[in-house]
């Protein structure tokens, strides 16, 4: 199984019979003349899953619908809030609202909640469990606002975090936002996460070119038994499992 970032918060995950990509914003370089999705992603045999959690601009490139008219064997599972934003049209996609479920004899994607709009993903194959968080993060943005305000944002993230952790004590993957905008405490939804659920392997998203600052989760990563994967540039991949 091989994880590439794409870019801010875009992943692909390949497998032996299918590959994900989720939340694709635009391509990474693959090599000096092809690119990740539109050279090598779209050219494979295998069936392609195309997720995404929302409609802001930073998740959700329409370009994507457009990669069927290459790939027939693609399948989209969209939250549920880009057709009710009238972003996309009922037949573009699988929708998926809050504890919607999509199973297949490839992949099982559960839909779970956000703290922005739309939802986060936990999803399944053979016995490996994938998290992916779209917006869900605790934005707390208490250098910003009111003491009180922070803590209802903080409140909002960990009872969706309770949810989770009472569908799932043990994550293979997950991919979260360590976003340095949130300020000296950027990194504290993603340290709430580990605390709360028993992760083997961590990818910071929505960092958006601040690597280093992204990358310093890994001390707090390690101390919760976690090995956190460091990025340095769009298109870098790690083999796992």
């Amino acid at each position: 199984m091989v994880v590439t970032y794409i870019y801010h918060s875009g992943y692909a995950i390949e497998f032996d019979e299918f590959s994900v990509i989720i939340d694709f914003l635009k391509d990474a370089k693959r090599d000096e003349k092809t690119y990740w999705v539109y050279d090598y992603l779209l050219s494979k045999q295998e069936d392609l899953y195309v997720l995404c959690t929302h409609s802001h601009s930073d998740h959700f490139n329409p370009e994507i619908l457009l990669w069927k008219e290459k790939k027939p064997n693609i399948h989209y599972i969209f939250s549920k809030e880009l057709l009710l934003r009238q972003k996309t049209s009922p037949q573009d996609a699988c929708y998926l609202d809050k504890g919607d479920v999509y199973e297949d004899e490839n992949i099982r994607v559960e839909a779970f909640g956000s703290t922005d709009v739309g939802n986060s993903f936990l999803f399944k194959h053979n016995d490996l469990w994938f998290f992916h968080a779209g917006d869900l993060n605790n934005w707390h943005w208490n250098e910003e606002v009111s003491k009180r305000e922070a803590l209802i944002y903080e409140n909002n993230f960990l009872c969706e975090l309770e949810l989770l952790a009472e569908r799932v004590d043990h994550l293979n993957v997950v991919m979260f936002p360590v976003d340095p905008r949130l300020g000296k405490r950027y990194m504290r939804g993603a340290e709430q996460f580990v605390k709360r659920i028993r992760t083997d392997y961590f990818l910071p998203m929505h960092f958006g070119e601040c690597y280093e600052q992204a990358n310093a989760f890994e001390k707090y990563a390690s101390k919760h038994g976690c090995t956190y994967l460091a990025i340095t540039h769009p298109g870098q991949s790690f083999r796992l499992y």
